[in-house]
């Protein structure tokens, strides 16, 4: 009964370590995000916001990327951006046109919390109304 119950024993603790070893730690601030502007203007400003905190892009020129930024995550669509382009005139003054995006709720959205990713911003201007569409590009490693 001692040897069977020692058997139990090892077999318990060897599984109880297995399982600790095997859940790994998740890295805090481990997103790496950039931008590639695929609109027809300067982007002079993209500011996404996080539980408050701004990260914040600029002057990226059309069909370029951007630096790379750290978040602690990002949400698959439905972004809060704030967009500032610059829309250059040949004879007048550049006109400076800023859109800000806050979704309400983010209820069936997939948050992201690690990896490499492209946001893919394209802006146009509609009836003197700034248009941003956002798409989220997972780069392959």
């Amino acid at each position: 009964m001692t040897d069977y119950l020692k058997i139990l024993l090892f077999q318990m603790s060897f599984l109880v370590s297995v399982f600790g070893f095997c859940q790994s730690e998740k890295q805090a601030d481990s997103l790496v995000l950039r931008i590639f502007n695929d609109g027809k203007y300067l982007i002079k400003e993209l500011k996404i916001d996080i539980q408050g905190q701004e990260y914040v892009f600029n002057d990226v020129p059309k069909n370029k990327y951007s630096e790379t930024l750290i978040l602690p995550y990002i949400w698959k669509s439905n972004n809060s951006l704030t967009t500032t382009v610059i829309i250059k005139k040949m004879f007048a003054y550049d006109w400076w046109v800023t859109l800000e995006e806050m979704p309400i709720d983010h209820i069936v959205e997939m948050k992201i919390e690690n990896g490499t990713f492209t946001l893919r911003v394209k802006t146009n201007m509609n009836n003197k109304q700034l248009e941003v569409e956002q798409e989220l590009i997972k780069e392959s490693q």
